[in-house]
C-alpha cells in the first residue's frame, strides 16, 4: 500500500507566473497537486500537495 506525505502552501495575492513556477517546482519535486481552494474576498489560495514516501 502506498504511503503519503502531504504538504499544504498557502498563497496570497500571486501573479498566475508566480503560482505557474511555484507548481512547476514542485512538480519536478515529485509533489502532485491534489486541491485547491480559494477566498474571493482575501484572495487567500491554498494548495494541497501529495507524494509517496
Amino acid at each position: 500500500m502506498t504511503q503519503w506525505e502531504y504538504r499544504i502552501v498557502e498563497n496570497t495575492d500571486a501573479m498566475y507566473s508566480e503560482i505557474a513556477e511555484m507548481l512547476n517546482d514542485l512538480g519536478s519535486q515529485g509533489w502532485e497537486l491534489v486541491s485547491v481552494r480559494g477566498k474571493k474576498h482575501g484572495k487567500l489560495k491554498v494548495f494541497y500537495f501529495k507524494r509517496p514516501l
